[in-house]
């Protein structure tokens, strides 16, 4: 009898912007433990490059010409996703050119003309999306020719940066919860609605990190304020003892949302007073506007609301996966801040079963990544 022989493959991981390496991260540590050989190019700052935090990865900024020769070699291109113009994009090219097979994952439902380009030659051999919804905003914004053959290369396989969340959530205890709100001195026999905030000030250190001009940062900050100030009535109205934590770029000599809070009776947090998982899951209803807390708490299974006012919000929520695809409620106009609280911490246990039905919309069980690794030994 033939003694059965697993072929460990030489595979080249690369990504730039932190979804994409976020994504791949969870896809590499599935393929060490399967045996395979990899190398980890991070081609973006610092930061960028943290969500291959505790793997091997090699920090790099290839020239135009180099990239031929860095896939030179391997059986297979595993890739993010962050852009044709960003050196994921060259790495796709490359290979594709050298006949090496790629995967690339998408981290995003959306941005799909800048992430894929117009060529249909230089799609991946295998794209990589997270559930059905994708193909149909792909179809928004890729021409029918980039559409056909995108949706013949497409496998649904879940969100790979999230497949810790099905661990989080299950092992995360009573006693832990009792422990972090006795830290943060609140009463762990009560409910804890937490509210993330995004008030970052346009002169701020943290916004000075990004594009755009004073006016329009401005503009972000003065809506982000009005619809925490609306929340914070509605809450008060409601007899809502609120938690408040902050986005971290938030700090400034200014702090409103601290001065907010402080007027309702609200309990404020330091951004750093706890992590912020933890605190979505010791919670029993969470409530946002334009954050990744939005995603976080939908896949730890809490009740979640968007608080996404007007067309600013609503704009943001289409490419808020767990809004997009109707798994949690959604406010878009300043006067339904009430029936989205009241429905969020409802005793009524048909209310609190839609909301948990729904949520299942948008939800994780872990195994994103073995599909994945699954996919890339298909290439070989």
């Amino acid at each position: 009898m033939l003694a059965l022989f697993r072929y460990n493959m030489k595979l080249l991981l690369t990504a730039k912007q932190r979804g994409s390496t976020n994504a791949l991260a969870p896809i590499a540590r599935e393929l060490q433990t399967r045996g395979h050989q990899l190398t980890l190019y991070a081609t973006g700052n610092d930061n960028e490059a943290l969500g291959f935090n505790g793997l091997p990865y090699q920090q790099i900024t290839p020239a135009e010409e180099d990239y031929g020769r860095l896939v030179r070699g391997y059986d297979a291109v595993i890739l993010g996703l962050s852009g044709k113009d960003t050196p994921d994009g060259h790495f796709l090219r490359a290979a594709t050119t050298a006949r090496i097979p790629t995967l690339a994952v998408l981290d995003q439902n959306g941005n799909y003309e800048g992430r894929l380009g117009k060529n249909p030659v230089y799609l991946p051999t295998v794209l990589a999306v997270m559930d059905e919804t994708c193909l149909k905003t792909a179809g928004k914004e890729l021409t029918p020719e980039m559409l056909e053959e995108a949706a013949k290369r497409s496998k649904i396989v879940g969100w790979p940066a999230f497949d810790h969340f099905a661990v989080l959530r299950q092992g995360f205890s009573a006693q832990a919860r009792a422990d972090l709100l006795k830290k943060l001195v609140l009463n762990p026999d009560q409910q804890v609605y937490f509210h993330a905030t995004q008030n970052i000030h346009p002169n701020s250190d943290y916004s000075k990190r990004f594009p755009g001009t004073h006016d329009e940062k401005l503009l972000s900050y003065s809506y982000e304020l009005n619809a925490t100030d609306m929340i914070f009535e509605v809450a008060s109205d409601l007899n809502l003892k609120l938690v408040v934590k902050p986005h971290p770029g938030e700090e400034y000599v200014q702090n409103k949302t601290r001065e907010m809070a402080e007027q309702h009776g609200f309990t404020y947090l330091q951004a750093k007073a706890c992590n912020t998982v933890d605190l979505i899951l010791s919670a029993a209803s969470i409530t946002a506007t334009r954050s990744s807390c939005l995603t976080e708490a939908t896949l730890l299974d809490k009740n979640t609301g968007a608080i996404l006012p007007d067309s600013v919000g609503r704009n943001w929520g289409a490419t808020c996966q767990p809004v997009a695809l109707g798994a949690i409620p959604a406010m878009y106009n300043w006067n339904g801040g009430a029936e989205i609280l009241s429905m969020l911490t409802s005793s009524d246990q048909e209310i609190q079963a839609k909301l948990a039905q729904d949520r299942k919309k948008f939800s994780v069980d872990g195994k994103a990544s073995q599909r994945l690794a699954e996919l890339v030994e298909s290439l070989r």
